[in-house]
């Protein structure tokens, strides 16, 4: 059985990620040393590096969780299209800053090949399709209606007044299943 973290190794973590955000708008991750983010947490360094061996490794930490989540949500809701997608949407307005940054592609622009290679995504986008689909089929289809479904949710990100997570999850479900 896996062992829940201490209340506060969360909160470390919790103001390392927080940290890292507040960073990365104005400089990238390159730019970014240890020390820097430790003081912007207020962390002690010994205690980041119990943690993490670098800021890549806690950016990493940060897109293992937007994925894990997005991956949980997809084998809880496996047959619920418009409920993962709502669920996926309310998470990534409930952790704008970091949303925006990471879907954008400022920081990582592995980022997209990381969520679209997840098992849980993969697997659920080719449950929904005819076992006759050929394997050329699928993957042409896979790309577009992934990165297009991407791009529709990096211009909602963007925008000031946005739709509520529900309406835009209704209008991409839509817009997938035609």
């Amino acid at each position: 059985m896996e062992k829940k973290e201490d209340r506060r190794v969360r909160v470390t973590k919790r103001m390392l990620k927080d940290a890292l955000i507040e960073l990365l708008k104005t400089k990238d991750i390159y730019h970014i040393s240890i020390r820097e983010l430790c003081e912007t947490a207020d962390v002690n360094r010994t205690t980041f590096y119990k943690y993490y061996g670098n800021q890549f490794d806690l950016l990493s930490d940060m897109e293992d969780d937007l994925i894990g989540f997005i991956s949980s949500t997809i084998e809880k809701n496996h047959t619920d299209s418009e409920k993962i997608l709502t669920a996926a949407c309310r998470y990534l307005e409930e952790n704008l800053e970091f949303a925006r940054l990471i879907i954008n592609n400022n920081v990582d622009p592995a980022f997209p090949n990381r969520l679209f290679s997840a098992d849980a995504v993969t697997t659920s986008f080719v449950n929904r399709y005819s076992p006759e689909t050929t394997e050329e089929a699928l993957e042409y289809f896979y790309n577009y209606i992934t990165y297009g479904v991407y791009r529709v949710v990096c211009v909602w990100l963007n925008k000031e007044d946005r739709e509520s997570p529900e309406a835009l999850a209704k209008l991409i479900n839509e817009m997938v299943l035609r």
